[in-house]
């Protein structure tokens, strides 16, 4: 039996080279041969496993959030496995490698693989959800240089950025229930330019604000209220609002009840709306998602012709999440107009009077057969029709009867 991959070396020509370890997010290998997390990789969420697909000779690694990278060997400096079952420091150690994670982020990086330990990604909208939706804000630290304070972007354990409103809302059969939330978070890391804009948008007093956006309080009352139901949660782009919201429960773990703490640990079923759009839009293709188009969601809402008023507001993007979702579904459960080949002007008229003749004549030989039925004699059914009897002789004799046609149900798409 082959063991299992549990890391592989990519160099990316001119850029970088990364490491993949099952169990850590994706690294990046520096100078003195260190490894620290990557700033804003390309897919986030810790590796989940490697493989090699035998038919295509081609690597993948799979990430917690469902998404993979796939590579060509070529690409690939370094794999191995690990039949020992050795510690990552020293597996790494092996091959020259060092870990270097910020201070702290053993026991981050332990609480993250309690959070959210399975996501399940649905294909269709489920009849009763809650839909979510987040702004962010970026991390600062100050720094006192040339005899001045200065905010200069930072990190903290792999983040440069989290959640600073967080909102909700339910919806079963296309109508809304009962969770409805819509938080600001006074983060710690956030200018101080940031505070005061939540401040003012709260309406509160600088007292109640510090109290009510306090992101434990804040987190705490997502879970009890958006979580704790352990509905489907429903998205536009889930990449970054699921990858921020992980790294902020875990970051506040050890803060949460006992309770709290299991409901988190919990699978989560996700549907994402920009990726079923991308599936609507490529229905046609051969391939389908054989083109990933990074939709936005006001931009899709306008095609749409739904007109969100307050744009980079966390409550109204949920809302509008919902109306582009299931307008799209609507879209989706309407038979495609499909083209023909274009003809030339003469060729297209010539065909559309062959059409409207065809029906014309199908038209005259069910009135035939229906005034037959009726007990109309030849001559009384050549009257009515504007055709000779010799004409009614053919139709009745020859030419078989058309069925009629039956009225197509009608679905009602409200509550697709």
């Amino acid at each position: 039996m082959v063991e299992p991959l549990v890391m592989l070396v990519r160099n990316q020509k001119n850029v970088a080279t990364f490491v993949y370890i099952v169990s850590y997010p994706a690294l990046q290998l520096n100078d003195d041969q260190s490894l620290s997390p990557i700033a804003k990789p390309a897919i986030t969420g810790t590796v989940t496993k490697i493989t090699l697909n035998p038919n295509n000779n081609l690597y993948s690694i799979h990430f917690k959030s469902n998404q993979k990278l796939q590579l060509n060997p070529k690409n690939v400096l370094r794999v191995a496995a690990n039949p020992d079952d050795l510690p990552a420091a020293e597996l790494l150690s092996h091959y020259g490698y060092r870990l270097k994670l910020p201070v702290g982020s053993d026991k981050f990086q332990t609480n993250f693989q309690k959070v959210f330990p399975s996501i399940k990604q649905l294909k269709t909208i489920p009849n009763h959800y809650i839909v979510v939706d987040c702004e962010f804000g970026t991390f600062f630290k100050r720094q006192f240089h040339a005899g001045d304070y200065h905010w200069l972007p930072t990190t903290i354990n792999g983040a440069d950025s989290t959640v600073f409103q967080l909102a909700a809302l339910s919806y079963q059969a296309n109508q809304q229930t009962s969770v409805y939330f819509d938080r600001l978070l006074d983060y710690p890391a956030f200018l101080p330019q940031k505070k005061l804009s939540a401040l003012a948008a709260s309406e509160q007093t600088l007292a109640e604000f510090e109290q009510t956006a306090k992101p434990v309080r804040v987190l705490k009352d997502f879970i009890d209220q958006v979580l704790a139901p352990q509905l489907p949660l429903v998205f536009w782009d889930q990449r970054q609002d699921l990858k921020s919201l992980h790294w902020l429960l875990t970051q506040h773990f050890q803060d949460l009840s006992a309770i709290q703490q299991t409901i988190v640990k919990q699978p989560l079923q996700v549907f994402d709306g920009e990726q079923y759009t991308n599936i609507v839009i490529n229905r046609s293709n051969k391939k389908p998602l054989s083109t990933a188009h990074s939709l936005p969601l006001n931009g899709v809402a306008g095609l749409l012709n739904i007109f969100n008023p307050h744009q980079h507001n966390a409550l109204w993007g949920a809302q509008t999440t919902h109306y582009v979702v299931n307008q799209m579904a609507r879209v989706q459960a309407v038979a495609p107009q499909i083209l023909e080949r274009p003809q030339p002007v003469e060729q297209a008229v010539q065909k559309a009077v062959q059409k409207a003749e065809l029906r014309q004549q199908q038209t005259k030989y069910q009135l035939v057969h229906q005034l037959r039925a009726t007990g109309k004699t030849y001559r009384e059914i050549a009257v009515s029709a504007g055709i000779s009897v010799s004409g009614v002789n053919y139709i009745l004799k020859k030419a078989k009867p058309i069925p009629a046609q039956t009225p197509p149900a009608i679905t009602n798409l409200e509550s697709v």
